[in-house]
C-alpha cells in the first residue's frame, strides 16, 4: 500500500513541473543508463555466464535513447490493452528496465516514463480504492475518453452534401482525381444504414428505390487530349500549392491575347462560374493576381519539391479572394470612373464596386456610382448589356473603349443591314 501512494505523490509533483523545469532536472541520460544497468544487471543474476553477451549487446546494439522510445511505447499499449488498473508491481514485472536492485529506482524512472507521456497528451490516470470498490490497491489506466478521438459518423443528409461537393473536383479532367474522389465518398458512406439522398452508384439498389426517389448527380466526362492535359495541370498546380512550390507558365491574357511567361507563388485553386482559377502572387506584376487554368501552357514546377520557396501570407483570406466582386478585378491600369444607374438596372447599383466607392442619390431614381475601375472589359459589357439603363459620365479611357465598342458593333451590322427585308431572287 505503501508504494503506491509515492508514486501518486510524484505524479502530482511531475504534472506541475513546466518544460523548463524539467529540462534542468536529472540529466535524461542519467536515468537512461540507469535503465540500462538494470537490464544488464538483471541478465547477469540470470546467468553468469551471458553477462558478458549482455552488455555486448547494450554496448553495441540501440541506442539508449532508441530504447527508451521504445519503452514509453509499449508502456503505453500495455496500459490500453489492460481491463483494469495496473498496479506499479504488476507494470515492474511486464518491463526489466523497471526491475532494479533497489525498488525505489524503479519507481523513480517509471515516474520519469510517466511523465513524459503525461506531456505527450497520453491521459495517465491513477485510479485509488476510494474510486473503484474492486480494487484491493490503486493502479495506472490510460483515460480512453481522452485519448482516443470519438468516432465521426455521418447522416445521409450529411453525405449528399458531401457527395455534391465533391461533384466539383469529379469533374475535373483526367483519372487521377475522379479515382480519389470516388474511393473518399465510398469511406464516407461505409456504415450507413440508410442510402443517402444522393447515391454513389447508378443505378441504386433495390432497397433503396422502394424507401425513396434518388437525386442524380451527373458527373460530365470530358474526353480528349486537351482535357486530359488540363487534368495533369490541375494535379501538377495542387501539388505545387500544397508544397509551397514557385511555378512558371506561358499565360494567354483574355484582354489582349497574348501569351506571357509568368513566375507564380501559389496560394490556392478555386472554382469560379464554371472555370478553375490559381490565385497567387505575380512576380512580374508584383502583385496577387489569379489565372485561368485552361489559359495557362508550358507549366513547369520548381525542383526539390520537399523545400518550400515561399510563404504564404498570413492574412490572405482565399474565400474572401473568390468572392470578390468582377468591379474591382484588376485587369488594366486603374482609372476613376462616374456611372450614372437608372431604375431599369437598380440591382446593379447595389453591388460591390470598391471599398472607396461614393454613391450618390439623384432625382428619378438614378444612382450615381463613383469607384476605381481596372476592369474596363467587364465593365463596358455591363454597360452594353443595361441597354442604355447605365451611362458613363467620366472615365476617358472607358468612353473611348465603349466607343471602339460601339464602332465595331455598328460597321459589322451596317454592312448587313442592306440585306434585310430584301426581296428573295430566285
Amino acid at each position: 500500500m505503501g508504494g503506491p501512494k509515492k508514486i501518486v505523490a510524484k505524479s502530482t509533483k511531475t504534472r506541475k513541473r513546466s518544460a523548463a523545469n524539467r529540462d534542468a532536472r536529472a540529466p535524461r541520460g542519467a536515468a537512461t543508463t540507469g535503465s540500462t544497468k538494470s537490464k544488464t544487471g538483471s541478465t547477469k543474476s540470470g546467468s553468469g555466464s551471458g553477462s558478458g553477451k549482455s552488455r555486448g549487446k547494450a554496448a553495441t546494439g540501440s541506442s539508449p535513447r532508441v530504447d527508451r522510445s521504445k519503452r514509453l511505447l509499449d508502456l503505453v499499449m500495455f496500459l490500453l490493452r489492460t481491463r483494469v488498473p495496473e498496479t506499479f508491481r504488476e507494470i515492474r514485472a511486464q518491463f526489466e528496465s523497471y526491475q532494479t536492485s533497489n525498488v525505489e529506482a524503479g519507481l523513480r524512472a517509471f515516474e520519469r516514463d510517466k511523465a513524459d507521456l503525461l506531456e505527450l497528451g497520453v491521459p495517465i490516470r491513477y485510479v485509488t480504492p476510494d474510486e473503484d470498490d474492486s480494487l484491493e490497491e490503486g493502479g495506472y489506466v490510460i483515460d480512453l475518453k481522452r485519448f482516443r478521438l470519438p468516432e465521426v459518423h455521418l447522416t445521409p443528409d450529411e453525405v449528399s452534401a458531401l457527395v455534391l461537393a465533391g461533384s466539383i473536383a469529379r469533374a475535373v479532367p483526367g483519372d487521377d482525381y475522379a479515382r480519389v474522389v470516388d474511393l473518399a465518398l465510398k469511406k464516407l458512406a461505409f456504415d450507413q444504414h440508410e442510402v443517402p439522398d444522393t447515391p454513389l452508384e447508378w443505378p441504386p439498389p433495390p432497397s433503396a428505390v422502394t424507401r425513396r426517389v434518388p437525386v442524380l448527380v451527373h458527373f460530365p466526362a470530358q474526353p480528349g487530349r486537351q482535357t486530359r492535359e488540363l487534368g495533369d495541370r490541375f494535379s501538377n498546380i495542387e501539388s505545387a500549392t500544397r508544397n509551397r512550390k514557385r511555378i512558371s507558365f506561358r499565360y494567354r491574357s483574355a484582354s489582349t491575347g497574348y501569351a506571357r511567361r509568368r513566375d507564380v507563388d501559389p496560394y490556392a485553386l478555386f472554382f469560379r462560374e464554371g472555370s478553375w482559377l490559381l490565385v497567387g502572387h505575380c512576380h512580374l506584376r508584383k502583385d496577387v493576381r489569379s489565372f485561368r487554368l485552361d489559359r495557362l501552357s508550358d507549366l513547369v514546377v520548381a525542383p526539390k519539391p520537399k523545400t518550400p520557396d515561399f510563404e504564404r501570407p498570413a492574412d490572405f483570406d482565399v474565400r474572401a479572394y473568390a468572392n470578390r466582386s468582377p468591379w474591382t478585378f484588376q485587369s488594366a491600369p486603374v482609372e476613376m470612373v462616374e456611372l450614372d444607374i437608372g431604375p431599369e438596372a437598380a440591382a446593379v447599383a447595389n453591388e460591390e464596386f470598391g471599398s472607396d466607392t461614393a454613391r450618390t442619390e439623384l432625382p428619378g431614381s438614378v444612382t450615381r456610382v463613383r469607384f476605381a475601375c481596372g476592369n474596363p472589359d467587364f465593365t463596358v459589357a455591363r454597360v452594353l448589356a443595361a441597354k442604355g439603363a447605365i451611362s458613363v459620365r467620366s472615365g476617358e479611357r472607358l468612353l473611348r473603349l465603349l466607343r471602339d465598342e460601339l464602332d465595331a458593333v455598328s460597321s459589322t451590322y451596317a454592312v448587313a443591314a442592306p440585306a434585310v427585308g430584301a426581296e428573295r431572287q430566285d
